[in-house]
């Protein structure tokens, strides 16, 4: 469950991402009892680079500060080309790539994918034949594009 908290820091991320040219993609709390681990993840469309993660640590150092009244350790990332797929928006523009899709039950599919619907991934195997997967069966799906580089 996404606490007050999240929501809020989520909100700044965000805002400050967009501020300084660059798109909030994925952003983590981690707690584990006193110890925090914020990790948020940018995107650009040329890419990331280290000065742009700097820039967004930076800028974002003082607004959770403001919202975080414990210390916590900050990271800002790139998602890194093998990225994670969260969102619809994520799997929208991942459109046509290589990916790979872990199922609740352990099973495992790679193949490109196809297409999207509101409850099915459609996804293209190695001999062509595209195989329909319920979204809802998805346990986790990255883009595995350096595995075709």
């Amino acid at each position: 469950m996404i606490s007050q908290l999240e929501v809020e820091i989520h909100r700044e991320a965000e805002r400050v991402a967009l501020a300084q040219g660059v798109e909030l993609y994925w952003l983590e709390v981690r707690a584990s009892g006193p110890r925090w681990q914020v990790v948020v993840y940018i995107d650009h469309a040329g890419g990331v680079t280290i000065d742009d993660c700097e820039r967004v640590s930076r800028a974002l150092e003082g607004p959770l500060d403001a919202l975080i009244d414990h210390s916590y350790e900050l990271e800002v990332s790139s998602p890194g080309i093998d990225r994670p797929l969260h969102t619809r928006a994520h799997y929208q523009k991942a459109l046509g790539k290589p990916v790979e899709l872990r199922l609740r039950d352990r099973k495992v599919f790679q193949g490109w994918l196809h297409g999207l619907t509101e409850s099915t991934i459609l996804l293209a195997d190695a001999h062509g034949e595209t195989v329909p997967i319920a979204l809802e069966d998805v346990h986790s799906a990255r883009v595995i594009e350096s595995r075709f580089l």
